[in-house]
């Protein structure tokens, strides 16, 4: 029984992405990225969207007019039975590269001395999941002429994406060297 109960949960934790353009919620996330049991109401009109992965999205949307309601009903394939299926996204790292003026500065990730030398440095995330932002506070202290800057700067990294941040000294504490 609880074999059974765990699959069927399992087909209703995925959605089948949908095409066109996806309105995205208040936290900037798109539904495709939730599954199972959704509902989502947007002015007049409420969508309730059941489904996933082993059987099809069924999903019923009612707008509401000065007539009375009006229901329209639609399936989307299940992604495991669709001709035109998008492959499940997979996890994958994020790239970051650091632009530092001083090949010997020191950089800061989430308060942890990152071991790295160079005025370019390039980093790997481990592996994230897709289509979420991942926020880091980068801390940089560098030396230019007689003066140590120190600045702090928050990045936005997401799997399988790039991200350069550079330090240039702009809002930096500057401690004048002996």
């Amino acid at each position: 029984m609880r074999q059974a109960l765990a699959i069927l949960v399992g087909c209703f934790v995925f959605v089948v992405p949908s095409r066109g353009e996806e309105s995205p919620f208040p936290d900037g996330s798109t539904p495709r990225q939730y599954g199972g049991l959704m509902i989502l109401r947007q002015g007049n009109q409420t969508t309730l969207s059941l489904g996933g992965v082993l059987f099809p999205r069924r999903v019923r949307v009612t707008t509401a007019t000065p007539e009375g309601p009006v229901v329209t009903r639609f399936v989307l394939p299940s992604t495991l039975r669709s001709p035109h299926s998008v492959p499940l996204p997979r996890s994958a790292p994020a790239l970051l590269q650091v632009e530092i003026p001083d090949d010997y500065g020191l950089l800061y990730i989430e308060g942890d001395l990152v071991r790295t030398r160079g005025t370019v440095r390039h980093l790997q995330s481990p592996e994230l999941p897709p289509g979420v932002a991942y926020p880091l506070h980068l801390r940089g202290a560098f030396k230019v002429g007689d003066n140590l800057l120190i600045q702090d700067m928050q990045v936005q990294i997401r799997a399988g994406e790039s991200t350069t941040a550079t330090f240039d000294g702009t809002g930096a504490v500057t401690v004048r060297l002996p």
